[in-house]
This record gives C-alpha cells, sequence and structure tokens, in this order.
C-alpha cells in the first residue's frame, strides 16, 4: 500500500512540475511577441518643378530718358532731351532647353516723356516694340539673366515754331533679371536702349525755321510682373 501512495505521489509531483514547465513556456512566448510594426508615415507629393516654357502676359511701369538732336539747313544744330514716366503691357512667350531660355515678346507703353530747350521740344506719348529674348537659368532654375532686342516704333510730336509729329521706326537691345516668384508668377527689371530713324521735318518746325533732320534716342528702366500660363 505505501507503493503505491509513493507512486500516486511522485506521478501527481511530476504532473505539476511538467504545468510548471508548460505555463512558464507559454508566459515566455508572449513577453517575445514583437511588437506591431508603426502605422505607414502619410504620402506627401512633391512640388512640381519650376519651368519657364510657355505663355505669360504682364504689366510693367519705369522711367525713361530721352536725346533729340537734329540738323537744320540752313546750318543750326542743336539737341534737347526729355524725361519721364512709363507703363504698359506685355505679352511672350519662352522655349527651354537645359538652363537655355529664348523667346520672343511684344510690348507697349504709354509714356509720359517731354523736353526741350532753344525754343524747340518733343513729347513722346507711345512705344511699342517686337524683340526677340535669349537668357541663362541660374542653377536652381528660378532665376533669369536675358539679353533682349527687335524692332521698334515711338510716336513724337514736336513743337517750335510749328508742329510736327512722326511715328519713328528703329531696334531696340537690352537685358534683365526675372525671378520665379510663383509656379506662376515672375518679376523683373530691365533696361532697354531705343535708336530711331531719323525723321524730316518740314521749313518751320523748330526754332531755326528750316526744314530739319531730327534724331531721336531714348533709355529705359522698367519694372515688370508676369502672369505665365
Amino acid at each position: 500500500m505505501r507503493t503505491w501512495q509513493r507512486l500516486l505521489i511522485a506521478l501527481a509531483a511530476a504532473a505539476a512540475l511538467a504545468t510548471q514547465a508548460v505555463a512558464a513556456d507559454l508566459g515566455g512566448a508572449r513577453r517575445a511577441r514583437p511588437a506591431p510594426p508603426p502605422p505607414p508615415l502619410p504620402i506627401v507629393a512633391e512640388a512640381p518643378s519650376f519651368t519657364w516654357s510657355g505663355l505669360y502676359v504682364g504689366v510693367h511701369a519705369g522711367y525713361s530718358w530721352t536725346d533729340i538732336d537734329w540738323q537744320e539747313t540752313p546750318a543750326f544744330n542743336a539737341s534737347h532731351d526729355g524725361n519721364g514716366w512709363l507703363g504698359g503691357a506685355q505679352i511672350g512667350y519662352n522655349w527651354q532647353a537645359g538652363r537655355f531660355v529664348y523667346g520672343v515678346e511684344a510690348d507697349i507703353s504709354r509714356l509720359w516723356v517731354d523736353g526741350g530747350n532753344a525754343g524747340s521740344s518733343h513729347e513722346m506719348s507711345w512705344l511699342y516694340s517686337v524683340r526677340g529674348r535669349l537668357g541663362l537659368a541660374s542653377p536652381d532654375n528660378r532665376t533669369l539673366f536675358y539679353v533682349t532686342g527687335g524692332g521698334a516704333w515711338a510716336d513724337i510730336d514736336y513743337a517750335g515754331l510749328g508742329n510736327y509729329s512722326n511715328n519713328h521706326f528703329g531696334w531696340v537691345i537690352g537685358g534683365g533679371i526675372e525671378r520665379a516668384l510663383t509656379q506662376n508668377v515672375t518679376a523683373r527689371i530691365e533696361y532697354l536702349y531705343y535708336d530711331f530713324d531719323s525723321a524730316t521735318a518740314p521749313a518751320g518746325t523748330v526754332a531755326g525755321g528750316g526744314i530739319a533732320d531730327l534724331d531721336p534716342s531714348m533709355h529705359t528702366v522698367r519694372f515688370g510682373l508676369n502672369f505665365k500660363f
């Protein structure tokens, strides 16, 4: 009888030890379970890169200095300067290849420019040009350094002993810096020099009273704002 009792006690002890071992294994497995992965980060869309290519329209304002030289028959040579404000609009189109940008632009300006001396004066009211542009963009493609040139027209009224008006044709050359403010808005500052063909005013127009060859030229500095499509 004692033998059976000892056997039962030994079996009970073994069962208890086995239960504790299984419980320990299960607890260890629970402790070793890896933490759930963090939630994925939100996807942020990249902003589109800027390009100078495309159609644009804009406005400009600035200041102008004029110089009128004339030679009169009988011999009488003189000149007079003028200055004043201007404002207008432009439209153009750019193409970009790497960092090189080229395009065409047309503009129209209303001028409040006048000047005179020696009994003669001039007043410039309208200015037009059609120009090509060639530029180099900065490494970040947000700044454009450019040169420009083409044809130009100017309406000039002359007064002295009489009155004379002429629409002068000539050429324009200059350069500027343009900066992208947003994807669709750019700002610029530019200098332009104009040289116009001479015109022959009839006798009695300017101070000397004879026939006069009028030769105008002009400098402008202007600021512009463009809206790109």
